[in-house]
């Protein structure tokens, strides 16, 4: 059997190593935040309360980030603080994470680069904050992360889809690539910086006991990728009539790789400090669900 970690240009840190070939409980954390989601000290900050989350679960933190010129799994902290200030660096997606690695040879990862990185490294749990999915406007751009979940058995733990996004859109999508949208203690989809949409989800679970049932039964019923949208608690959440406010004008701008931090950045000069606020603090408790999710897979 052919090993796909030796054909990649893939460097995974030993702690990763030991803890996946130990079946320890590990998530994976992307890292297009420190490049392109956030201003570089919250970012630092977010991806520091991700870790410690993450600890608090007995899980081991795997940041998924490019550094010259290799696809690394494990990131350690002064690595991510150097990649938040390393202004060239790319965001690297499914479709261009080979061309990121040649150049520039560094680069934040989306969820869907991640998501191939954790598949690659053997990790089955993703976190993050929100995630992409179908843009809004007459000719939507549609995101990677939403094709790499089609094919990668891999779960993603998120606060629903990005607020910049068609989130009905997104979740019909998600339908037709037969990719599970499951909602954490709720009926309704997450609504990323506020707490929930109007949309309902695919089906519900109220522990981390019935999500790791519903999460290895899709697996060996042959499906890939899942999302569990857990919502923003509410008392960190912004009202759904800010968000729609601040949204006004928002999928207009340019197509391609560079128009989500670009909408993104609309949103949050909209919306001011509380967006930040938001973003860190559903990014911090997201990696704790995923940790208490990967560790009892990992028990399984």
């Amino acid at each position: 059997m052919v090993d796909r970690r030796a054909l990649a240009p893939l460097e995974i840190s030993q702690e990763v190593r030991g803890a996946v070939a130990a079946r320890r409980g590990v998530v994976a954390l992307e890292s297009a935040v420190l490049t392109h989601g956030l201003p570089a000290d919250a970012a630092v900050e977010a991806v520091e309360r991700q870790r410690r989350a993450c600890a608090v679960e007995g899980a081991v933190p795997a940041v998924v980030g490019v550094l010259a010129g290799r696809l690394r799994v494990g990131l350690s902290q002064p690595e991510c603080e150097a990649l938040a200030k390393n202004q060239g660096a790319a965001k690297a997606s499914g479709w261009n994470l080979a061309a990121a690695i040649s150049a520039p040879g560094y680069a934040g990862t989306t969820v869907a680069a991640t998501v191939r990185a954790a598949w690659l490294a053997g990790i089955g749990v993703v976190s993050t904050g929100g995630l992409g999915g179908v843009h809004r406007g007459p000719a939507p751009d549609v995101s990677a992360d939403l094709a790499e979940l089609a094919v990668r058995p891999v779960c993603v733990v998120c606060s629903g889809p990005k607020s910049i996004l068609d989130v009905a859109a997104t979740v019909e999508r998600l339908e037709t690539l037969a990719v599970p949208l499951v909602g954490w203690q709720s009926d309704r989809v997450a609504g990323f910086l506020t707490s929930f949409t109007e949309i309902a989800v695919a089906g519900r679970v109220d522990s981390v006991r019935e999500l790791a049932e519903l999460v290895s039964n899709h697996w060996r019923l042959g499906g890939c990728g899942l999302v569990v949208s857990r919502p923003l608690d509410a008392e960190r959440a912004i009202p759904p009539e800010a968000v729609a406010r601040a949204l006004e004008g928002v999928g207009e701008a340019e197509t391609g790789g560079g128009r989500t931090p670009a909408d993104l950045e609309r949103l949050r000069a909209a919306l001011g400090p509380a967006a930040i606020e938001a973003n860190v603090a559903l990014l911090e408790q997201n990696a704790q669900l995923a940790a208490a999710l990967a560790v009892r897979l990992a028990a399984a």
